[in-house]
């Protein structure tokens, strides 16, 4: 522990120079997969994945703008399992809407109109409420879409019919590679972020063994393979793996099989509901001390509560956005006024403050497609992005034809005092130069 304690001075400095930031959310979580999903190999429309191009092929529809307004629409889990992120993405989304809204009149004389379906994170009603924002509605694009295997449910739909599938909330590869001309990620890709859990229990604790608790899925899946790839090389041994079912919130069974195997440290692709699970069975019921890291889908402060609290230590995670608690800081300290103004309802959170970056993206990408806005110049503008950097990011956005993931910077947090705080250098993947 001295290693990371010596880092946490490194993040005092990092502090006064506000040089980093922290998940806000890291909004995905996800149940199955089903059957029939694109692989991270072959599209499902058989692209090869090259990307790059022109975007002929992509109509300059403008269903959903006029001189005065763009309708863009979501789905979020307002309801069952998933509903802690809807409930604070949905409005807070919409609050930075309405700020841009009454603040500048919108974007390029366009105000934004945000309509919200509740899909209950189920991938049958997230197909049937995408189907009616699109053919009811007619939503000009798609955004913040939330949960891998929601979105892969109508994932074919919006790419074959050319509707703008913008920033997703899911980092799961199959979105993003290959290359769809309309999809874009938002989240740090979870091959990515589980690389940088595997290196980080490979540095800091040698000689390891190590017990996987994952979603089973392609969220879980996902975050496996990275984990795999970050202590490849090094003397960690995976001792036991365990997975669960989205819906199960107990994962008392996981956390003893674990334990039983041998495992000293333990890396979990889960849920805020079945991370404080783990910890609070580990810790608590099963006396474990070991270190614990998780995926930056539960880089909230419900999660820490339901770890414990103030008194959780050792367990660790991959941040991206700036946290709420960062004293002095610009984009926070405008973030909590936007809230209160335009969603005073909804308290301010590390979701919240992941729901605004997605919406300054959105607004950034809106300004640069200009007055003649269509579905064509919508994402040749999402292509162009370079050096962007939202009020709350750690690092830059840079997007092009052959990189359709935003976040590609992030750092490592720790759970202390009950509330995450990041330390240590950056670490970056970015594709785009």
């Amino acid at each position: 522990m001295s290693i990371l304690r010596r880092n946490v001075l490194v993040l005092a400095l990092l502090l006064i120079v506000g040089a980093f930031g922290f998940v806000a959310v890291a909004c995905d979580d996800d149940e199955d997969g089903g059957d029939g999903e694109p692989t991270a190999t072959e599209s499902a429309d058989g692209d090869n994945g090259d990307g790059g191009g022109d975007l002929s092929d992509i109509p300059e529809d403008t269903t959903g703008v006029t001189d005065t307004e763009v309708i863009l629409g979501t789905h979020q889990p307002l309801t069952g399992i998933a509903a802690i992120y809807g409930n604070a993405i949905a409005p807070s989304l919409k609050a930075y809407f309405d700020y841009i809204n009454e603040t500048e009149g919108g974007v390029n004389g366009r105000e934004i109109t945000l309509l919200i379906e509740d899909d209950g994170y189920e991938p049958p009603q997230t197909n049937s409420v995408v189907r009616k924002l699109v053919e009811q509605d007619g939503i000009f694009a798609l955004l913040a879409g939330l949960g891998t295997a929601q979105h892969t449910a109508v994932f074919d739909y919006l790419k074959d019919n050319k509707i703008p599938d913008l920033f997703t909330s899911t980092g799961a590869t199959l979105f993003t590679d290959p290359i769809s001309r309309t999809t874009f990620g938002y989240n740090p890709n979870y091959i990515q972020e589980g690389t940088a859990i595997g290196q980080f229990i490979a540095e800091n604790y040698p000689g390891a063994k190590l017990g996987l608790i994952l979603q089973n899925d392609d969220f879980g899946g996902d975050g496996e393979k990275g984990i795999l790839a970050g202590i490849e090389g090094s003397d960690i041994e995976v001792v036991s793996r365990q997975t669960y079912e989205a819906a199960n919130t107990d994962l008392t069974s996981q956390v003893q099989n674990v334990l039983n195997d041998g495992a000293t440290a333990i890396a979990m692709y889960t849920l805020p509901r079945q991370a404080g699970s783990v910890v609070s069975v580990a810790r608590d019921q099963l006396g474990f001390d070991g270190p614990i890291v998780a995926t930056g889908v539960v880089a909230d402060q419900l999660t820490i509560a339901l770890m414990g609290g103030e008194t959780v230590t050792d367990v660790f995670t991959v941040a991206y956005l700036t946290p709420l608690e960062t004293e002095g800081h610009e984009g926070v300290e405008r973030h909590k006024e936007i809230m209160a103004e335009y969603a005073p309802d909804v308290p301010p959170s590390n979701i919240s403050i992941y729901a605004q970056s997605v919406a300054e993206l959105m607004v950034e990408v809106l300004r640069v497609a200009g007055d003649d806005l269509n579905r064509r110049s919508i994402i040749e503008a999402a292509e162009s992005i370079r050096g962007f950097t939202c009020s709350v990011c750690l690092g830059p956005i840079n997007l092009s034809p052959t990189d359709h993931r935003p976040i590609e910077t992030f750092q490592y947090g720790m759970a202390e005092n009950g509330v995450w705080v990041p330390f240590g250098e950056l670490i970056s993947y970015e594709s785009t130069e």
